[in-house]
Order: structure tokens, then C-alpha cells, then sequence
């Protein structure tokens, strides 16, 4: 495999390690609601990546929620590969960590209509000489999450970018992702998604597409499992992710 080819796999292997930690997990698809004023909580989340129908990456996050403010959450990730199966690349290691702010600056995250405002920033801490990092710059992407609906059925909006300060050949990555909730029981959502990240270019395309079906089960107050089962949707996306991620609140 030229070097062309691993860079590419080394760019889809973050992608898909870093979007579910922007998301509503199972989903990467954001919602807007926020973690509750002087509140808390830890979620530890894994995946399991075939690229072509064969495992080949086992990664996974510890993210940490806490409420700054009303309307206003402060996260912290920090993600890490545990197994991969590629050769010329370290098998496991540190990737990135990242840091965000979230802002729902319209509803009260219960009505029918809500709107927040997301700022990520990746961190170049990751093992760069593993492959696991994205260089040397901190890495903005800013995005806004909507939804519509209430009670039984929501519907999740996202739209956003990923900006790259000094590289000159690489035009933003933009994030798109439409996702529906449906609520079977007070403490059982069913979820499915598509997402998406491009930069657009016909000649140097970096996508990725992926259907995603889902469900977040509320064990406690306090506690919450979701798991999730992903389908590539192009050529240059991962044949199949399972995913699935545990909450604790207090």
C-alpha cells in the first residue's frame, strides 16, 4: 500500500474515531440539550470498525459533561485506540483529545423547538509518530444542532465545520447529520441517523457517509446504555461500525 493509500485509511480510522464523541450517542448527530447547571457526567463509549467486512480497529473515549451555566456545557474527551490491525501502523495508542463548548441559545431543551451552537477544538496530543494524531494545529469545527418535535418523535439537525489553520491545501471538512428519535417507553428511545463529513473536492475527495440504526435505554436515573450498528454508505467509509457507550449523571 502506497503512502497515499494509509494516509487514507490513517484520515477515515480519526474520523470515525472522533465523530461519535461529538454526538448523541449512539448517534453523531449533537442534540442540543445541555448538562444541567453544577452537574456532571462521564460517559465511556467503543467502537468496533470494518473497513471491508473484517475488523480492523477497536477504539474508545472517556468524554466528561459538566454545566457551566444554564444553557451552557463544557466537555472534555479524551480518545485512545486499542487494537488495530494495518500494516506499518502501531497497533494501539493515544489519539487526540478534545475539548467543546455547547450554548442552546433557543428553547428550553424540552419544547418543541431547540437550538444550540457547538465549538470542538482538537488537541494535537495524540501519538503524531502512530498515526493517531492530526498534526500539529488545534483544529476548530463549529457547528449548529437543531430539533424539532416533542413528546414521542424528534427530529435532530446538525451542520457545521472542521477548519485546518495551517494547511493551505486542505479546504474545511464539513459535518452534516439529519437523525429521528422515537421514544417506545419513558426510559427506551429507538434512533437512527445519516451522517456525513466532506470537504467537497472532486479532485481530492475526503468523505464519509454512514447510516446509522440505534437505541438508548435509561437504566437509572443516573445511568444510561446506548449501542448502536453503522452502514458505510460510500466507497470510503467503513463497510460496518458497532458502537455502544455507557452515561453515568450526578
Amino acid at each position: 500500500m502506497g503512502k497515499k493509500g494509509i494516509w487514507l485509511l490513517v484520515s477515515l480510522g480519526l474520523i470515525w474515531a472522533y465523530s461519535p464523541v461529538f454526538g448523541y450517542h449512539p448517534l453523531s448527530t449533537d442534540d442540543p440539550g445541555t448538562t444541567e447547571f453544577r452537574h456532571f457526567e462521564l460517559e465511556w463509549g467503543n467502537d468496533f470498525t470494518f473497513p471491508e467486512s473484517e475488523l480492523k480497529d477497536i477504539s474508545g473515549y472517556v468524554q466528561i459533561k459538566a454545566g457551566l451555566a444554564k444553557s451552557l456545557e463544557l466537555d472534555f474527551a479524551q480518545g485512545w485506540t486499542y487494537w488495530r490491525d494495518e500494516p506499518g501502523l502501531a497497533s494501539s495508542g493515544w489519539q487526540d483529545a478534545t475539548v467543546a463548548l455547547k450554548y442552546r441559545f433557543y428553547g428550553d431543551g424540552d419544547g418543541p423547538f431547540n437550538f444550540a451552537l457547538g465549538a470542538i477544538f482538537n488537541l494535537p496530543s495524540g501519538e503524531s509518530k502512530k498515526g493517531l494524531s492530526e498534526g500539529d494545529d488545534i483544529i476548530p469545527t463549529l457547528y449548529l444542532i437543531g430539533t424539532a418535535g416533542s413528546e414521542r418523535v424528534r427530529v435532530l439537525m446538525n451542520f457545521g465545520a472542521s477548519f485546518y489553520p495551517s494547511s493551505s491545501e486542505q479546504d474545511p471538512i464539513y459535518l452534516y447529520g439529519l437523525a429521528l428519535e422515537y421514544s417506545l417507553k419513558d426510559n427506551l428511545a429507538l434512533v437512527g441517523e445519516i451522517y456525513g463529513e466532506s470537504d467537497f473536492s472532486k479532485d481530492n475527495p475526503n468523505d464519509c457517509l454512514e447510516g446509522l440504526v440505534g437505541a438508548v435505554y435509561s437504566v437509572k436515573d443516573w445511568l444510561s446504555l446506548s449501542a448502536g450498528i453503522g452502514l458505510g454508505l460510500d466507497e470510503d467509509s467503513p463497510d460496518y461500525r458497532f458502537t455502544f457507550a455507557s452515561l453515568i449523571g450526578w
